[in-house]
């Protein structure tokens, strides 16, 4: 892992507050210099309890990057360093869901940073610009291929993240809009689970518990060693959180640390499972979680089986693997109603205010980027659909999902 290089950032243990961490990040308009070039700091795009991430702009040629500070002296795991090895090494092994390491440096006695690639909003950020905070089926099980992907890429480099939730998955940016590509960030809380010959370490008998809590899988909860199969139930409750915009636990605070643990494993059970599920497609989710729950600490896991079932959801209930997703959607209506409002201001004719009065009759916006009237049409089209492909596969004596929301 090339521990000189990782070791040569570290900064002295010092005292460890808030205003001890304020005190030492920069100000807007300040200069950074890094191993390769200088960067004048722009302004604070995320704040964390040891340091915060700013827009950079690259003095030799204007370009904007993220530029991620860790204050010297508090961070007891130097996450930074954690940070730049997963990089490096995807970087490396040109990986697609990870952002791209572009320098390093320190300021003596203050923070050291990375600058890396600049990227569009968080998942946590944009499910909370719909409505009920729930992602359509569509971009949930679209998310969920794009998420599944960058945790086995992260898996094949040798590490387990150990905390996956929204917040650590952002969209790429593309001249300076969100693109498709989900990128998987924040490696603070890493582990290098493998051996220098690629078996696995063995587990320590007892661990601190690691993640966040909401998201954590049970092992966590359990203080047991970390491995793949725990990032993958981290994902799933998270890909089950777009699709229900909350989870059965969501209620109890990280301090409830116990009653959430109960919860998951309530979650197991017959009615707990229903209540977990009821706005997922039952059938291929129930398989997946119980077929992680299956597998043990050392056991290699099957991606490509958990790809199959996340397909096979998206078939069994007509969504196309190209459909835009839900912030795509909310960009060609706003696109087309400030084409049509530029068009002209000549009076409206009866049918044209007719029209208007019942577009603001059905309200808000849904959160597939129609209208509430419109998603009434499209649900009853998909019932429709699905009542006719269930009698098919119940005539062919093929398996099929139970029908959910898919708002």
């Amino acid at each position: 892992m090339d521990d000189d290089m990782v070791n040569s950032y570290e900064c002295s243990n010092d005292a460890e507050s808030a205003e001890f961490v304020s005190e030492r990040l920069p100000s807007s308009n300040n200069v950074i210099r890094g191993q390769k070039d200088a960067y004048a700091v722009g302004k604070k795009i995320a704040s964390g309890k040891y340091g915060a991430v700013y827009e950079v702009l690259r003095t030799r040629d204007g370009k904007m990057f993220a530029a991620k500070l860790e204050v010297c002296g508090v961070a007891a795991l130097n996450a930074l360093n954690m940070d730049y090895v997963v990089l490096r090494a995807a970087n490396k092994a040109k990986l697609g869901h990870f952002c791209a390491l572009v320098d390093r440096g320190m300021i003596k006695d203050h923070f050291k940073f990375l600058v890396m690639d600049m990227l569009g909003d968080n998942l946590f950020k944009l499910r909370l610009q719909f409505q009920q905070h729930r992602f359509s089926a569509p971009t949930s099980l679209r998310l969920a291929l794009e998420m599944l992907e960058s945790l086995e890429q992260l898996h094949s480099l040798g590490f387990v993240h150990r905390d996956v939730k929204p917040t650590n998955f952002a969209l790429s940016e593309e001249n300076g809009q969100s693109g498709g590509r989900v990128i998987l960030l924040d490696f603070g809380l890493c582990r290098h689970f493998q051996t220098a010959t690629g078996g696995i370490k063995p587990p320590r008998e007892k661990t601190q518990f690691r993640g966040s809590v909401r998201y954590a899988s049970l092992a966590a909860h359990r203080a047991m060693e970390l491995s793949p199969k725990d990032d993958l139930e981290s994902w799933f409750y998270v890909v089950v959180e777009f699709m229900s915009g909350d989870l059965p636990w969501s209620h109890f605070s990280a301090a409830e640390r116990d009653s959430v643990k109960r919860a998951k494993e309530n979650a197991r059970t017959m009615d707990g499972m229903v209540h977990l599920l009821k706005y997922c497609p039952r059938m291929e989710f129930k398989r997946i979680i119980t077929y992680l729950d299956a597998l043990q600490y050392n056991n290699a896991p099957d991606y490509q089986y958990l790809r199959n079932l996340v397909i096979l959801a998206m078939r069994n209930n007509d969504i196309r693997p190209d459909e835009p997703f839900d912030w795509e959607q909310q960009e060609t209506v706003a696109s087309e109603e400030t084409a049509t409002n530029s068009e002209t201001t000549a009076p409206k004719d009866e049918t044209t205010r007719e029209r208007d009065e019942r577009r603001t009759e059905n309200g808000p916006m849904t959160n597939g980027g129609g209208t509430e009237q419109k998603q009434r049409k499209t649900n009853q089209t998909n019932g429709r659909n699905s009542t006719t492909q269930e009698q098919n596969n119940s005539q062919k004596g093929e398996g099929k999902t139970d029908n959910f929301d898919r708002r």
